[in-house]
């Protein structure tokens, strides 16, 4: 992971020690999840709660008109599916591996049962539901507050933070592909916007592209940006 630059504390990706479980994952078998295949879908009533062995999972909230926000993504040690099991309520949003993906598949029953016992294990899943809360809110700040170009300023730079390998000449490249849909779709605007301001950056050389994959030219050039409404 690339270091030496501006990780947000809303960045959309949760990543957690799997030891952080162990009291719940322990002599439990992990279910593979195929790549585009769902976890669980918006509106159905929850079973389970999961929690990423290996892979990528992405949660999304879906509305009848077609449009879709992506809230976070969930990786290994992270948990999805808690929040619909705590309030007894239809899933507000739908969990799809991105890529092959080990879960664990926890009845709520036996979360419960942990968290009315430990008063330990509450509290991580609470820490938990807090991280997701800070990332809710700063999704929400930057809605009110920045423009297009610092939303895809920002994102840029978390994916760099989570997946991003630093060259001796100080660019960072990020290991992973994404397309501007994927980006839209996490900052909330259309896929032409997203691809402009990508095509400007590109021209600009704020960042270069290469057998499909990006790099940041100089991290401080996007951080600057998110100063600039």
């Amino acid at each position: 992971m690339a270091e030496d630059f501006t990780v947000t504390g809303t960045s959309p990706w949760i990543h957690i020690d799997l030891s952080y479980w162990d009291d719940l994952t322990r002599d439990r078998l992990p279910q593979l999840f195929r790549k585009k295949s769902f976890l669980y879908h918006q509106d159905e009533m929850p079973e389970y709660v999961y929690i990423i062995k290996s892979g990528r999972v992405r949660v999304t909230s879906y509305r009848s008109e077609g449009e879709e926000k992506q809230l976070y993504i969930a990786e290994q040690g992270a948990m999805c599916g808690e929040f619909a099991c705590i309030q007894n309520h239809p899933h507000d949003a739908s969990a799809v591996a991105i890529v092959d993906s080990m879960v664990y598949c926890i009845p709520y029953q036996v979360v419960e049962k942990h968290m009315r016992g430990d008063w330990t294990m509450a509290q991580k899943v609470m820490r938990v539901i807090c991280r997701k809360s800070n990332i809710f809110l700063g999704q929400i700040l930057e809605l009110s507050f920045d423009q297009s170009l610092q939303r895809v300023a920002r994102i840029l730079l978390d994916i760099a933070a989570q997946y991003g390998e630093k060259r001796p000449d100080g660019s960072v490249l990020i290991t992973i592909k994404f397309t501007h849909q994927d980006i839209a779709s996490m900052i909330n605007t259309s896929r032409v916007t997203a691809s402009n301001i990508f095509n400007d950056f590109l021209e600009k050389g704020t960042i270069s592209r290469e057998n499909g994959y990006y790099s940041l030219r100089d991290p401080g050039e996007l951080e600057s940006l998110l100063g600039e409404h």
